[in-house]
């Protein structure tokens, strides 16, 4: 049997593409989002952002579910402790891509989340 030809080798392949960096939004740039979004000092900005991430953070640690336009609906489908941290994992179901209509969602007695194991 002779050798195959360097035609008939299939040629490596290729390297996969780097994956997108995460960005990354920190309190700091948060905190000045909402001074320009709202049209407050940042003073002003901190303190209710403070306010409302502590609001927010109790809420998720007591289990409930949050369902605030245009966020959206937040829904904690597990719950544990590792190394002395709450671990909260997540799911946030957002209406499409327009999120500035807050008042139509919020009036809204439908529950936009689909029961387990829907959709699979």
């Amino acid at each position: 049997m002779a050798p195959k030809s360097a035609a008939s080798l299939t040629p490596a392949s290729q390297p996969a593409p780097a994956p997108d960096p995460v960005i990354i939004l920190r309190k700091k740039s948060f905190v000045e989002r909402v001074m320009v979004e709202g049209g407050v000092r940042k003073g002003e900005a901190r303190q209710m952002t403070e306010a409302v991430l502590k609001v927010l953070g109790e809420a998720l640690s007591e289990g409930e579910e949050l369902n605030i336009p245009p966020l959206g609906k937040l829904k904690i489908n597990r719950q544990f402790e590792k190394n002395g941290d709450e671990i909260l994992v997540v799911k946030l179901r957002r209406k499409g891509a327009d999120t500035t209509d807050a008042g139509a969602s919020e009036k809204s007695d439908q529950n936009p989340l689909a029961d387990p194991g829907e959709g699979r």
